[in-house]
């Protein structure tokens, strides 16, 4: 599992000197869904072993045992609760818990054994290890199961159920200390789990680049908890740290939601110095690559349609083109609004004349397109559409009309390239899968504000089935 609704639930805040990149607020509703499903679960995902006994009455042994044992359970109740500057506090009351299986004594019979109420109390905090970083703790002290007596429901032969009667009562005080004991143990076992993942917390969105998500300041309040999470991109093949930190910014308070997710512009450009760096964006045109019916060929006569002098000083040739990123593409947001800017070199090459290409001009390119961001099944994802191109030659601005050949070659074959990585998305945090299983998100709500974009979802657990 990558990511436990539980224990993100349960930090207090630690602080350290980097800022977040990306930013995730857990509600008072997002609580009560993610400890309550959780601790269904590992409940129902405890093993009971199979027991096997001797038992004397009156100078006669009996062999018994109690095998294929399952735990079913109603009327689960639990309150959970943020306390400030600590943590998470946990109680469950459950007023039937059953365990049922067979019993074996001389055959099989189904019997079952309830317990008239089971409660846990526990209490989640969170420490700094030597290094500062956050780890989960729950010391034994912090989580007390208590487990009523069970009590045989077993058949209607009277003749023996005194000796079963007698038979559940040692097996009683057995299952009573495994639960008990099983119980907290599941749960630092779970804690102790995350500890390694939230340190080291990745999602990989291509070949090329990866996201970063450990945990960096988690600060809990009355009625939620914040999480800055680092949220920055790397290459998978050589981990560089970007030049600068993200900047500060403010979750605004939100509560309607289960879970919100706030994506810094710093994370997303992050993601573009990768695929810069790592040379995505550079392509190579040639001729064939236009339509055949397209009427504009790559030759110095249709760019010499809006630069003269290239048709002048080059005339009539056949050109392959070099489309380059100066630098990465910069996202912006605003509110309800998205911008992405991308400086790129055009550099042709004369491959008629002889047999290595001949570079003839650069050309200088500015674009701007205005950007959809959605949320798919998971991802967040993002839809360009080109808004205008600035182009200069020499130093000379020039102008790049939407019917110009440059605009053809950017909104045709450059911006669906850069359109294809960003279309896969990347995934959110806290939807990489849990305890449970995989998480989804129910009715997810996008909001673009001042330097970053806040998601706003419901959550909804998909059972895993594996133990």
């Amino acid at each position: 599992m990558m990511l436990c609704a539980l224990a993100l639930l349960t930090l207090v805040p630690v602080i350290t000197g980097d800022n977040a990149g990306v930013k995730v607020s857990i509600t008072q509703r997002g609580l009560d869904y993610a400890v309550t499903n959780t601790i269904k679960q590992v409940l129902l995902k405890m093993d009971i072993p199979d027991h096997f006994g001797t038992i004397q009455v009156l100078w006669i042994n009996f062999d018994y045992s109690f095998t294929g044992m399952k735990i079913h359970f109603d009327n689960f109740k639990s309150e959970q609760k943020f306390v400030s500057g600590t943590g998470v506090s946990i109680a469950v009351q459950i007023t039937n818990l059953n365990v049922s299986g067979y019993v074996t004594l001389g055959r099989n019979r189904t019997f079952e054994l309830f317990v008239t109420t089971l409660s846990i109390s526990a209490t989640v905090a969170v420490k700094s290890d030597r290094n500062g970083h956050p780890i989960l703790n729950m010391n034994e002290d912090n989580c007390l199961p208590e487990i009523g007596r069970f009590k045989p429901q077993i058949g209607n032969r009277r003749s023996i159920n005194w000796i079963l009667r007698k038979i559940t009562s040692l097996f009683n005080g057995f299952v009573r200390t495994h639960l008990k004991n099983q119980i907290c143990n599941k749960l630092q076992t779970l804690l102790a789990d995350l500890n390694t993942q939230l340190k080291t917390l990745k999602a990989k969105v291509s070949e090329y680049a990866e996201i970063d998500y450990s945990l960096r300041s988690p600060v809990v309040f009355d009625n939620s908890i914040e999480m800055g999470l680092k949220g920055v991109f790397y290459n998978t093949q050589q981990r560089v740290e970007p030049p600068s930190s993200p900047p500060a910014f403010s979750l605004a308070s939100q509560n309607t939601n289960m879970f919100y997710i706030a994506v810094s512009a710093f994370t997303i450009n992050s993601a573009f110095m990768v695929l810069h760096r790592t040379n995505v964006f550079n392509i190579r045109i040639t001729d064939d690559m236009v339509p055949s019916v397209s009427p504009i060929r790559l030759s110095t006569t249709t760019f010499g349609a809006f630069i003269p002098q290239i048709s002048e000083t080059h005339p009539d040739l056949k050109l392959e083109l070099k489309v380059e990123t100066v630098k990465e593409p910069i996202i912006k947001f605003e509110p309800n609004h998205v911008i992405l800017q991308l400086l790129s070199t055009v550099t042709a090459y004369d491959v008629q004349s002889g047999n290595t290409p001949t570079q003839l001009f650069v050309l200088n390119l500015e674009s701007v397109a205005s950007v959809q961001v959605s949320v798919e099944e998971g991802d967040l994802a993002f839809n360009l559409t080109l808004e205008k191109i600035e182009g200069s030659m020499n130093g000379k601005p020039f102008k790049v009309e939407k019917t110009h050949f440059l605009t053809v070659i950017m909104h045709n074959i450059v911006f669906p390239i850069i359109k294809a990585h960003l279309a896969k998305g990347f995934q959110l945090p806290g939807l990489l899968g849990s305890y449970i299983g995989k998480v989804h998100i129910v009715k997810p709500q996008v909001k673009v504000l001042n330097d970053y974009v806040l998601i706003g979802t419901d959550i909804e657990f998909e059972e895993n089935t594996s133990s």
